[in-house]
């Protein structure tokens, strides 16, 4: 990222922008409809767990990966 200033405010509002893209583009992917056959004339809901379970976990883990690292840069520790 050539160019990108390293102050703790910049790269702070980045990352923020970051985080809201990954939020977005996961919550569309598990509110996505699920691929259904043609033969059905009914749309069926998907249960809340199989959305949940739809998006990749591994996102998830390397997030709180990089939270934790942020935190303990920072010093700061939740409550």
């Amino acid at each position: 990222m050539a160019g990108e200033s390293d102050e703790p405010d910049g790269a702070a509002a980045r990352l923020e922008a970051a985080l809201e893209r990954i939020a977005a583009a996961a919550a569309r992917r598990a509110s996505a409809p699920p691929a259904q056959p043609a033969a059905r004339t009914q749309p069926v809901e998907t249960p809340a767990a199989e959305l949940a379970a739809s998006v990749d976990p591994e996102i998830a883990v390397r997030l709180d990966g990089l939270i934790e690292r942020l935190r303990d840069a920072l010093a700061v520790r939740p409550g």
